[in-house]
């Protein structure tokens, strides 16, 4: 009787953790809650997306409604990332976020990207914001609280050449689109997981990838950042097993590469198409600027529930991302790469984000 009780407290339990991810909006509601426009603004631009859920930005916010953005090289992933290239990326989203959430709340703005090479303050923008006489646009507060990456496969059915128009006509001359089931696409899910398993058996990479994750209750909720199993998917009886029985360094175990292996491999080959941003220049001011692209990016295929799931790993090692440069953006260089396809529904985000406090300064 005891056994069958305990085993029913622990489906209990699981179910608990598996719906946290409806609690999102709430979350967000109670932060919400008596804060001032700026306050507000940052948090919406702090839902970006970040590589490793880094969050690698800083802000400091001035009376006259101005906001200088940094970025915190404290942050950055040095063995993956090495040039801080995914870093400003990240930032880059940060700052199209932080767009966003000011138009919706009434305000104009002008951007200054510092288009100098990395400096020793690591400013990255100066953005000035003019309240207007324009309503409030709410729905655009909703689509930021949307927006998230997945990482379960994808409906293999081909994009709609309306929607994959409508995804590349942000930037035409940067995105492009490859449906999966060309040779292009078959190469270029044939080289991600040769990618992925490189990176994943390599004992630095592993290393840096232990030291982002957040496992225990207690770490995803006192950090706020980096990668929890709800981030990877991992649900149910699987989540309560890793939240309560697992710490980060077991995930250098061989089991859980080879289940990381399994798993990139089932997404690779279960998708529509992929989205490959590249360009020409290629300095931090080009970085931030693709950050913006692939932030609106993924808020789009929220809205034509599409999935959207960053894949990198085929940059960040360097002998597959030059034969992959070689092949499919020859004379430019691929900065972002992305998994797409259809889902039949889109869940609620579920990545932590640390207080706003937590990385701005009030002047």
């Amino acid at each position: 009787m005891k056994k069958i009780i305990h085993l029913a407290t622990f489906a209990v339990t699981a179910m608990i953790f598996t719906s946290c991810a409806s609690c999102a909006s709430k979350e967000i509601d109670n932060t919400m809650k008596d804060k001032n426009d700026m306050y507000k603004i940052l948090y919406y631009a702090s839902l970006a997306g970040s590589s490793h859920n880094s969050q690698p930005w800083k802000a400091e916010v001035y009376p006259d409604d101005s906001i200088l953005v940094f970025a915190d090289l404290s942050r950055l992933l040095n063995v993956v990332d090495p040039k801080g290239i995914e870093l400003y990326i990240s930032v880059g989203a940060f700052i199209e976020n932080l767009n966003i959430a000011a138009n919706a709340l009434g305000y104009d703005t002008e951007i200054i990207v510092n288009d100098a090479a990395i400096n020793p303050s690591h400013l990255v923008a100066s953005i000035k914001l003019t309240k207007n006489n324009l309503a409030q646009n709410i729905e655009l507060l909703k689509e930021l609280e949307l927006r998230t990456t997945l990482r379960i496969p994808f409906d293999t059915l081909p994009i709609k050449t309306k929607d994959w128009e409508k995804l590349v006509s942000i930037t035409p001359g940067n995105i492009n689109f490859i449906p999966s089931n060309s040779p292009d696409g078959k190469f270029i899910a044939k080289k991600e997981l040769e990618a992925y398993t490189i990176q994943a058996y390599q004992k630095e990479a592993q290393d840096e990838l232990a030291s982002w994750m957040r496992f225990s209750n207690k770490d995803v909720n006192s950090k706020r950042d980096g990668i929890t199993p709800a981030g990877m998917g991992i649900k149910g009886i699987a989540g309560f097993m890793v939240r309560n029985f697992m710490k980060p360094e077991d995930s250098k175990k061989e089991s859980f590469v080879k289940s990381g292996v399994d798993k990139t491999q089932k997404q690779v080959e279960n998708c529509g198409g992929w989205i490959i941003i590249s360009t020409e220049k290629d300095d931090v001011s080009e970085w931030i600027n693709i950050g913006r692209m692939y932030e609106r990016l993924n808020i789009h295929c929220s809205s034509l529930n599409i999935g959207f799931h960053p894949m990198n790993q085929i940059i960040e090692v360097a002998p597959i991302y030059q034969e992959v440069k070689n092949k499919i953006a020859p004379g430019r260089e691929i900065r972002f790469v992305a998994r797409i396809g259809y889902v039949d529904e889109y869940p609620a985000p579920v990545s932590k984000r640390r207080a706003v406090e937590d990385f701005t300064v009030f002047k």
